[in-house]
């Protein structure tokens, strides 16, 4: 619970849309076009899949800092398609939103 408080005190803001935005619909596998609409506020103008990757990038130092593995799981998008879908699990969502709680 500790190290999931550190983690979300490091992250930069759009980061933690994305991750937010993942913590209220755990287990579901989220495409990247998704996050930019409901996550960023949208438009989806240039590539949506760089965007989200380069927000993501605004995780590394609650990454680094909390010495834990990266809270969410992604897939390449299928050969012929454009975009990553990512998740997190439900179980690692409770500790997130429970960190929350007790940061409140």
């Amino acid at each position: 619970m500790e190290r999931a408080a550190m983690f979300l005190a490091e992250l930069a803001p759009q980061a933690r849309w994305v991750f937010q935005y993942l913590l209220r619909n755990p287990g579901r596998r989220i495409h990247c076009t998704e996050l930019v609409d409901k996550a960023l506020g949208g438009p989806n103008e240039s590539d949506p899949a760089r965007r989200v990757a380069g927000v993501l990038s605004g995780m590394s130092k609650g990454h680094s800092n909390s010495e834990r593995r990266l809270p969410f799981y992604w897939w390449e998008a299928p050969e012929g398609s454009a975009g990553a879908t990512y998740a997190v699990r439900p179980s690692v969502a409770a500790v997130f939103l429970a960190a929350q709680l007790g940061a409140a």
